[in-house]
């Protein structure tokens, strides 16, 4: 406990907050600054049966794989570069700090600072929709959906992404891991779902909950048709992460610098 304080306390310090903010604003703003302009969405708005809710969703859900491995690579970097830097892993285990507890808090602090990013844009979608006044009702369980597994995903890119900046000095690294995911998340939004599930940050486009029904085999005429949230290939990446867990906490313990 003592440590989760001092890695609080860092937070301020390396401005770790700020950059979050920064980043999930930059996001915000890039999502939701469109759809006051979209005709279709306007559309929607005062159309009890239209998709309107399903479609401020699926904004966040179609970018987050390109914002979300960015953001979790910052803040994991910014949260273990200081002791990289100041070569400090001997004094904290000299001062009976064990590797497992370190793991701990940083996996802790950035967990939680996306998970806050998630409840974040569930709050704008909401709030948003409510100021636009959207008359269809609020789909409860598909914006949760979107919650859980957006978070599901998130789980195993923060657990990647903290081993490798625990571990590598030079802190290029884990970036460029979390941009390589950042790019494989973007593209992933035109994959088929067999191919992006395989990704693990092309997860996040299997919460696009709207699209195009092209069952009548034409593009043009094709409407918008709700889609549920696959959660099998989800549950999957999950549980693999678990196991991504525990194996790179105990790589760390043994890890010699």
């Amino acid at each position: 406990m003592k440590y989760l304080w001092l890695e609080l306390y860092k937070l301020k310090h390396r401005k770790v907050f700020l950059t979050f903010l920064v980043i999930l604003g930059v996001e915000l703003l890039f999502v939701f600054s469109n759809y006051g302009n979209n005709k279709n969405f306007l559309n929607m708005v005062s159309d009890s049966a239209a998709p309107a809710w399903e479609d401020l969703i699926i904004g966040p859900a179609a970018i987050n794989g390109l914002f979300f491995p960015i953001l979790a690579a910052v803040i994991a970097s910014r949260i273990c570069d200081m002791e990289h830097k100041g070569n400090t892993w001997k004094l904290l285990e000299c001062n009976n700090q064990n590797r497992r507890s370190i793991w701990f808090c940083k996996f802790t602090i950035v967990s939680t600072l996306m998970m806050l990013a998630i409840f974040i844009q569930a709050f704008i979608i909401i709030a948003y929709g409510n100021s636009m006044g959207i008359v269809q009702p609020l789909p409860v369980r598909t914006l949760l959906g979107f919650v859980l597994g957006t978070a599901m995903i998130t789980f195993v890119v923060v657990t990647i992404q903290v081993f490798f900046s625990l571990v590598c000095t030079n802190q290029l690294i884990p970036m460029s891991i979390g941009m390589i995911g950042a790019l494989i998340g973007f593209i992933s939004t035109l994959l088929p779902p067999g191919i992006r599930n395989i990704l693990i940050w092309g997860n996040y486009a299997e919460l696009m909950v709207l699209g195009q029904d092209t069952s009548s085999g034409n593009l043009q005429s094709s409407g918008l048709v709700v889609r549920n949230i696959n959660f099998v290939p989800l549950a999957i990446l999950f549980v693999v992460g678990l196991v991504a867990y525990v194996a790179f906490r105990k790589k760390f313990e043994r890890y010699e610098y």
